[in-house]
């Protein structure tokens, strides 16, 4: 199981990679849930709440932990990979500032 600090990094970089789609698609998305959990724990309740919305596009509103599943979904999902551009945008304006709070917890 990755650290907090992991899934958090995995997260910020997926995303400024290639967006929710690359997230969901790439191995960082097996952990969506504990990724929620993790910025939730650190404070980060906006970015939580994104990442629960984006989620929330998968049928029973969290992607399967099975990566080929998850992919197979997602081509339904983001055909054009255009799905999550709103949340990729909400994100990327960085309302929690992610570095600090990861900083100062102690968990």
């Amino acid at each position: 199981m990755p650290t907090i600090q992991d899934l958090v990094d995995e997260l910020e970089a997926e995303i400024n990679n290639g967006g929710f789609d690359q997230f969901f698609a790439n191995s960082a998305g097996d952990y969506t849930e504990e990724t929620i959990q993790a910025l939730i724990k650190i404070g980060a309740l906006h970015t939580a709440d994104i990442v629960k919305k984006a989620a929330a596009k998968f049928p029973g509103g969290m992607p399967p932990k099975d990566r080929d599943a998850r992919q197979e979904l997602l081509e339904d999902i983001s055909p054009d990979s255009d799905a999550f551009e709103n949340f990729d945008e909400e994100f990327l304006a960085y309302e929690d500032d992610l570095a600090s709070l990861l900083s100062c917890y102690e968990g």
